[in-house]
């Protein structure tokens, strides 16, 4: 009897274990096996890196080591943890001698010209047109509601109306931004 309750504890217990497991592996995140989509340049105040940066999943991935290099930071590869470290000294000396801000990073550098005219057209035909046009569909609706006196809305609609109108704004200024940094990244090629 002691036998089979043995068996049964030891099966359950592997049971348990590989259901454990299987629901751990699920939540970590590895890109082994992923495909490489794109490859792109990485500039370090203003200095091109030897490395290239790859797109892998739909994420920016820069090369570690050379980074972390050009910045002066120390790199440590213990088992599969890479650790990078600064020197606070030597980055609070380079703050403060820092009188003009640094560019903003154009992540569409390194992509090919007809991967950005693609980008820029989806982004003008796709986005940016249809949201101006609710854009202004919701400011006729709220002009709309200001003229009624006494109408049987309430102060809250007209405050959601003038907040999503704010959202639409921060949107489309999103995505001109963008289209600003995929227009410099084509004059980079040209």
């Amino acid at each position: 009897m002691k036998k089979v309750a043995y068996i049964a504890g030891g099966i359950l217990i592997g049971v348990v274990l590989s259901t454990a497991g299987g629901a751990f592996a699920d939540t970590v995140k590895s890109m082994v096996g992923k495909k490489v989509t794109g490859e792109y340049t990485v500039i370090v105040d203003g200095k091109k890196l030897s490395d290239k940066g790859a797109v892998i999943d739909s994420r920016a991935n820069v090369p570690a080591r050379a980074l972390s290099d050009a910045l002066g930071a120390d790199v440590k590869v213990s088992g599969k943890t890479i650790t990078i470290t600064s020197n606070s000294e030597d980055n609070a000396s380079v703050d403060s001698t820092i009188t003009t801000p640094t560019p903003q990073s154009n992540k569409y550098l390194g992509q090919s010209k007809s991967s950005l005219e693609e980008s820029k057209k989806i982004t003008q035909e796709k986005i940016l047109i249809p949201t101006k046009e609710i854009r202004e569909s919701k400011v006729a609706q709220l002009a709309d509601l200001e003229k009624v006196e006494g109408g049987d809305f309430t102060p809250q609609v007209i405050a959601n109306l003038k907040k999503e109108i704010a959202d639409l704004d921060a949107e489309i200024a999103k995505y001109e931004e963008d289209v600003k940094l995929i227009d410099e990244a084509l004059a980079a090629i040209k």
